[in-house]
């Protein structure tokens, strides 16, 4: 069994996170020491990994200051693709995680327990900052159980809703959409408060028009939140407006259109980013985002501006997490400055899209193929 090192600077960091919120200064330095060390480890033990960055002529000793971190050499995602990444020994891996996208060519990520325990102490500071109160209360996921699905998303939320909220059931089984289930569960008055509700966005929309449809509507509880796990590019050219949803949502389920949140994940990284009130994207403190330029990747773009999104994230231990992806965004708030919702930290803006030519991939495009939302003789 692996022995964790908990005087990594990403283990103190995740232990010390609620002492340290609104000091800017600490975080920056333990975030920097944290993708440093986590750096150091994989160019040491993922001899791929190393290889690439001796191509890059990037090495371990240029690593000295935080503005350093662009240095990183970053993996495309078609690497996840083509190579088996990996930083420890195969035996070590509990988890094998699949993207797929529209070629059906799978990223393929390689976790073990480290990476896990990490990435569960991440995700639940992460909802203490969308669920507030003592009582986590009830959440009907709308996703299928993990023995139906092997998506990221049902992975990973699959291990850490049931240690997190007090209650929760699974209302997609079979590839279809237990709708009669689901209304009878928040209806019930013995259910948990408050009600929260987790799913992609084609699930929720389709469940709000057949409630629109039928003259059905809710009211959730104070501090219920409605929350989808991205998903958003799979509509481009068919956009959704998020605006528009969030109303729709907040009409039928009774909360108010800042609890109906979005969250941002990919396979290739551990750390969640979900909108505040403001629809801003936080990201964590031990998570460094880097907006480049998609003509010159190796080059960051001014604050404010366009460009690829890529991620620096030391939570992993399994393999490096140093990630280039094909989605274009751009920083709402920088390092230094503070939200208008009142937190402090750097944001991504809510608008996220593919960069031209990529594929449509993710978690919400693999269960989107996977389910069937009319029809299912249960709703």
């Amino acid at each position: 069994m692996q022995q964790e090192q908990t005087n990594w600077a990403i283990d103190v960091m995740l232990e010390n996170l609620r002492n340290l919120a609104e000091n800017i200064y600490a975080l920056k330095s333990l975030k920097f020491q944290a993708i440093k060390e986590a750096f150091y480890f994989h160019y040491e033990n993922c001899q791929n990994y190393r290889n690439y960055c001796d191509i890059s002529g990037f090495s371990p000793d240029e690593l000295n200051f935080f503005e350093d971190l662009s240095k990183i050499p970053l993996l495309p995602l078609n690497v996840f693709k083509a190579y088996k990444v990996l930083s420890v020994d195969e035996s070590e891996i509990t988890m094998i995680s699949k993207s797929s996208g529209t070629s059906q060519k799978f990223s393929i990520v390689y976790r073990d327990e480290i990476t896990l325990r990490r990435l569960e102490k991440g995700l639940f500071y992460v909802l203490d900052q969308l669920v507030s109160g003592f009582n986590k209360g009830y959440v009907a996921m709308l996703i299928p159980p993990p023995d139906e699905s092997d998506t990221w998303m049902v992975q990973i939320l699959s291990r850490v809703f049931p240690k997190y909220f007090e209650d929760g059931d699974y209302f997609i089984k079979g590839g279809e959409l237990d709708f009669k289930g689901f209304l009878q569960k928040l209806m019930d008055p013995g259910t948990r408060r408050p009600r929260h509700l987790f799913g992609p966005p084609f699930v929720l929309l389709k469940i709000a028009e057949i409630m629109k449809k039928r003259g059905i509507a809710l009211q959730l509880d104070e501090g219920s939140i409605v929350s989808t796990g991205g998903g958003w590019k799979m509509y481009e050219g068919n956009k959704i407006d998020q605006k528009d949803f969030r109303q729709m949502i907040s009409g039928v389920f009774g909360v108010p259109v800042e609890n109906v949140r979005d969250g941002l994940n990919c396979t290739e990284i551990n750390t969640w980013m979900i909108d505040c009130r403001c629809f801003y994207k936080h990201i964590p403190p031990w998570l460094h985002v880097t907006i480049r330029d998609p003509e010159n990747p190796e080059k960051e773009v001014p604050h404010g501006e366009e460009g690829l999104i890529a991620y620096l994230d030391p939570l992993s231990n399994s393999y490096p997490a140093f990630v280039l992806t094909d989605d274009i965004g751009r920083l709402a708030v920088a390092e230094d400055q503070k939200c208008s919702c009142g937190m402090s930290g750097p944001c991504l803006h809510s608008e996220i899209r593919r960069a031209s030519g990529a594929e449509s991939k993710g978690c919400a495009l693999k269960l989107s193929q996977y389910l069937s939302i009319e029809g299912n003789g249960r709703a």
